[in-house]
């Protein structure tokens, strides 16, 4: 084959002496001013290509050729049998149309990854967090909103009691509720609004409560959350966020931030609630139904309160937290019109 120029690096110093390189039956030789270097044929591995950088050939003993040669460097690699597959993979890489497909399969897959795969790996997740860890994730969460978010609860002591008290004979009755704590706040700009937080902390708003006609919507408000607090969404969703942030992270090279994900999770669950994949499981509305029919609470008070919500916060951001990032708040209504009170034993 013919002789190419390229650069020497001998592997014990940065400098680089040029060179001719002709490959002989069973070496490579260097020829250079002052003599000749010959490096055995095994020794030699030719480096993959990559666009019009100086393509390299690695030899025994840490040595290096680089060369601008591509063509001869690929015949030297097609001599010593190299090179194949890496040759296929930069034609492929030099066609646009070929690179603008990968692209765009790797951005579809990306997308479902993220839409479909971090979901299903923070329900996996979820059921390793220790119930301690996820409980002082509620708190945080709790102590954050109280900063930004919340008020001071106006709801005089009596009525908060009474709304616990009837909320623990409910559970007491139906008998499988999820360990829970229920908070009052004043809503603020989110009004009338209710929340589960990570570890069971149900949190009402002074609002909510006013906007009620009946203590059983409350409590059938309460028997939904509670649905969320047993199949621990709040804590999948902070799962599913925490594995975005740290991919985006390791990708862009930013681990030291990585802390900061717990103080954002006030913001993940007011932005955008529970996935819509959870909601189309039904979880929470099939907990709330049950519940709602052992202690023969009739369906209807949660679709009554759900009407009353949506139509007194038209286009506001209280319709546009919690409440309204599930699937349509109509057919979520509709859902609960439609179901018959099992009379039998009520």
């Amino acid at each position: 084959m013919t002789p190419f120029a390229a650069r020497y690096f001998d592997g014990h110093s940065s400098a680089a002496r040029a060179v001719q390189v002709v490959c002989a039956a069973d070496a490579l030789r260097l020829l250079q001013e002052d003599g000749e270097i010959r490096i055995a044929l095994p020794q030699v591995r030719i480096g993959d290509r990559l666009g019009s950088a100086p393509q390299v050939i690695y030899l025994e003993g840490g040595g290096e050729l680089h060369s601008d040669d591509h063509a001869a460097v690929d015949a030297l690699a097609g001599r010593l049998g190299q090179g194949r597959m890496a040759a296929r993979i930069f034609r492929l890489e030099s066609r646009t149309w070929i690179a603008l497909v990968a692209l765009l399969f790797s951005v579809a897959a990306a997308w479902f990854g993220l839409r479909h795969g971090l979901p299903l790996l923070a329900q996996a997740a979820a059921d390793w967090v220790p119930p301690g860890i996820e409980a002082g994730m509620g708190e945080q969460a709790l102590t954050v909103l109280d900063k930004l978010v919340f008020q001071p609860s106006a709801l005089p002591a009596a009525r908060q009691k009474v709304l616990r008290q009837r909320l623990q004979a409910v559970c007491r009755q139906a008998g499988d509720c999820p360990a829970w704590r229920l908070e009052f706040r004043g809503g603020g700009e989110i009004g009338a609004n209710a929340l589960a937080l990570p570890g069971g902390t149900l949190v009402f708003t002074d609002e909510i409560v006013k906007l009620a006609r009946h203590d059983d919507e409350l409590i059938a408000v309460a028997a939904h959350e509670l649905g969320h607090v047993q199949h621990r969404h709040a804590l999948r969703q902070v799962l599913a966020g925490a594995g975005v942030v740290l991919l985006a992270q390791v990708l862009l090279g930013e681990m030291g931030q990585i802390g900061d994900l717990a103080s954002g999770l006030p913001a993940l669950l007011l932005q955008t609630g529970y996935t819509r994949t959870m909601e189309r499981e039904a979880e929470a509305e099939a907990h709330a139904l049950a519940l709602m029919r052992r202690i023969c609470l009739p369906p209807r008070r949660f679709a009554d309160l759900l009407q009353r919500l949506d139509a007194s916060h038209p286009g506001s951001r209280a319709a546009a937290t919690l409440f309204s990032t599930h699937p349509s708040m109509r057919d979520r209504i509709k859902v609960f019109q439609a179901q018959e009170l099992v009379t039998r034993g009520c």
